[in-house]
């Protein structure tokens, strides 16, 4: 039934976290000039029509152990907000016109290739969970001429990977609101000053689809970080990206082994177009 997935995979996102790791072993220090280009029309390589570069953003980090099945006893701890398969009508009155591209109906690292996207948060419009007046139901993120739809791909140029929108994460949608709603219980009031559609905030996920060491999985989260609530913080981000970025696909995090597996700039091969 539609309605048991209005908080699926509702992540809890980030900590606050304001570090963040070097630009990947052979780019350059702007992390969006790695990807070949830091031009809005083409996005790098051989371009895309559509692509757009969305930056101060804040990047969080989200996994197994901290997705809000810790609070939400309804549902898994690797469920997501919009499994495959999808309708491209959406379900909210807004259409989701790339909703083909989802194949995972958990929350899913692989490779971060264009084809084989790890899962990425962000304001759903299944939150929040009981919608009014006052707290209406979020909309989806949009800067530069692109919206985050369920299915849109992004490329995170920090790691090298390209991800999919599948999955909600109610505090990115309040920032990006300006509406903290009772289900969140993250982000604290809203900021004065705060501008409606100007907070942009991703959730990334890492790692496996099975419980590990928390403070592992805590540290290379927070490690990876950029940024942080309601100020954005400088993280970049390609949305609807060309599908020939370069690529390292080694895991971000296995949940195993020094550190729990958490990715570094000297562990992973140098990535460069085609």
């Amino acid at each position: 039934m539609r309605w048991l997935i209005v908080l699926l995979g509702a992540c809890s996102a980030g900590r606050g976290a304001t570090t963040s790791i070097d630009a990947p072993a052979g780019s350059s220090s702007s992390p969006i000039d790695a990807a070949g280009s830091g031009d809005d029309t083409t996005c790098g390589c051989h371009g895309q029509a559509g692509c757009a570069v969305w930056s101060n953003v804040y990047v969080s980090w989200y996994g197994f152990n901290d997705n809000s099945c810790a609070t939400e006893g309804m549902h898994g701890c690797n469920d997501i907000a919009y499994p495959a398969p999808q309708p491209t009508a959406g379900q909210f009155g807004t259409p989701y016109p790339e909703a083909a591209n989802i194949t995972h109906t958990q929350a899913t690292e692989g490779s971060g290739t264009y084809d084989d996207p790890i899962t990425a948060a962000s304001s759903a419009d299944t939150d929040p969970e009981n919608p009014t007046t006052q707290n209406p139901r979020h909309m989806f993120e949009s800067s530069g001429g692109a919206t985050l739809t369920p299915g849109t791909k992004i490329y995170n140029p920090e790691v090298q990977k390209y991800f999919i929108f599948e999955d909600s994460c109610i505090e990115c949608g309040d920032e990006y609101a300006c509406i903290v709603s009772p289900e969140d219980t993250d982000d604290g009031k809203v900021p004065p000053g705060c501008v409606p559609g100007t907070n942009l905030h991703i959730d990334f996920w890492m790692g496996p689809s099975t419980s590990s060491d928390t403070n592992d999985l805590d540290s290379c989260e927070d490690n990876s970080t950029v940024g942080s609530d309601w100020v954005g913080g400088g993280g970049d981000v390609i949305v609807n990206p060309p599908p020939d970025l370069p690529v390292a696909t080694e895991p971000l995090y296995t949940g195993s082994g020094a550190n729990g597996g958490c990715w570094t700039t000297t562990a992973r091969s140098a990535a460069s177009c085609p």
